[in-house]
């Protein structure tokens, strides 16, 4: 037979065996799993239980409406007003019916009581040519059935309702629920008893995966053994490896970036911590100029804070995480512009804007950061009476965006360097080296080019070029 072996058997000499799946978990499942039969038998529950639930529905709604319809019958008028007289014993019967509390009330169309309990009165009354409407209501004694009917006595229109608990009916569904499930019970014990037996065995690869990870520390991402998973599980296996190691590697570039941060920010807070302590050993004369070396020290450790926490937040971003959409950029240029107008004028410098409409797929935020660093850099280092100017330009499909200006600029051999954490020239004591990092990262998120060079007038250079979208014509 195709698929069988033949093996020695100890008894007979030879017989034959089919081999064994393994690595399967497919197999496994096909083959101890009945989730059909399963899925018919709890369809076929909900069914009888429905069923059930509408057989006693129906006959308790037809009990309360002949109660309703009794009670009409009774209306009549007295002494100019409608008036339900019923005897006591009458009264007594129907406030009692076996387990369940009966409530009845009658008012007329203009909403006088003129019987019975008036919280009845919140029900809906029948609409259009309905005469009655049936309904499940909350009520002081519980959950209840109840029935309004509307009829009419020497052309006046009347109202009677009559709710009654549910506590008869639920007996009454559940009695019909169990005899149409008993026979369906029996088959369905045979099935979970298969399915539970299933689902041990085949899971049993998973739960030893299951108690491998568990067994491990929180410290250990190494790779898991694939090889000697099912088949099925060695995808999942394998995805979880990657994800370990790119764990690792952020988990790695966290602690550098910590340590980095720790070291960078360690400094002005303790020069700060100088600054007061100095001030208070020997109080200065100038008051004043002590305040200003404090603010500034608190500016530079703020600015550095901030940049911190934007590195942080971009660094381990991918970028189908953040919101993004058409933005038009030379916009967005003008918004962050408007925040250096008065730091060029207060170093005198030239600060010109040639810019051109164009739109792009991104973060307007982000942009608008990348942009907003991209001036702070350039206003900080471009010396007094010097010059700073940013175009934008659509060359093609992209939009090119270039910050210049006429500052002492950067050497050739450290162009390559610009942009990496912490990284700060040799000269400059008053950057974190963070801001060129943001650029590249938001860069980054927009799938977009960071370029540096020597500015036309000996300065700093940096071109971002995006992608832009098509403008549409009409």
């Amino acid at each position: 037979m195709p698929g069988w072996r033949f093996v020695r058997c100890a008894a007979w000499g030879i017989c034959w065996r089919r081999p064994k799946i393994r690595n399967s978990l497919r197999h496994q499942f096909l083959r101890n799993l009945l989730w059909p039969l399963i899925g018919i038998l709890l369809l076929g529950a909900v069914v009888a239980y429905l069923f059930a639930l509408r057989a006693a529905t129906d006959a308790y709604d037809l009990g309360l409406l002949d109660d309703a319809l009794d009670l009409d019958k009774q209306v009549s008028l007295h002494q100019g007003g409608l008036a339900l007289e019923l005897p006591p014993a009458a009264r007594q019967m129907l406030a009692s019916n076996n387990e369940d509390r009966v409530r009845y009330a009658a008012w007329d169309e203009q909403g006088r009581m003129f019987s019975g309990d008036a919280g009845l009165k919140q029900l809906d009354i029948p609409q259009g040519e309905e005469n009655h409407v049936f309904q499940d209501v909350q009520l002081q004694d519980g959950a209840s059935r109840a029935v309004v009917l509307r009829g009419s006595l020497y052309g006046r229109t009347i109202f009677v309702a009559v709710a009654q608990t549910v506590h008869g009916r639920n007996r009454l569904t559940r009695n019909i629920f169990f005899k149409l499930l008993f026979p369906e019970a029996l088959l369905a014990v045979v099935a979970m008893s298969i399915v539970l037996l299933g689902v041990r065995r085949g899971l049993s690869p998973v739960n030893a995966l299951s108690e491998e990870i568990l067994k491990r520390s929180p410290q250990d991402l190494s790779r898991i053994d694939e090889n000697r998973a099912p088949a099925e599980l060695q995808p999942i296996i394998h995805g979880v490896n990657e994800l370990l190691e790119k764990l690792s590697a952020s988990f790695a570039g966290h602690r550098r970036f910590i340590a980095d941060a720790a070291h960078q920010l360690r400094t002005p807070l303790a020069v700060l911590g100088s600054q007061i302590e100095v001030g208070l050993q020997q109080p200065p004369q100038n008051v004043r100029a002590l305040l200003q070396q404090l603010l500034a020290t608190t500016n530079r450790t703020s600015h550095l804070a901030n940049q911190l926490l934007s590195m942080a937040r971009l660094e381990h971003t991918e970028q189908d995480v953040f919101t993004h959409g058409p933005v038009e950029l030379s916009e967005v240029v003008r918004a962050a512009a408007a925040d250096f107008i008065g730091r060029a004028a207060d170093k005198n410098l030239d600060l010109e804007f040639r810019l051109v409409p164009c739109t792009v797929q991104g973060n307007a935020l982000l942009l608008r950061e990348l942009i907003m660093n991209l001036l702070d850099n350039a206003v900080r280092y471009t010396p007094e009476d010097g010059h700073v100017w940013l175009t934008l330009e659509q060359e093609g499909k992209q939009c090119a965006l270039a910050v210049n200006d006429s500052g002492p600029g950067v050497p050739e051999s450290a162009l390559t360097t610009l942009g990496k954490p912490f990284h700060r020239l040799a000269s400059d004591e008053s950057g974190c080296g963070l801001g060129l990092a943001i650029v590249r990262e938001i860069a980054r998120l927009h799938q977009a080019e960071v370029m540096f060079g020597r500015s036309s007038e000996g300065g700093l250079s940096v071109r971002i070029v995006l992608n832009a979208l098509p403008t549409s014509r009409t």
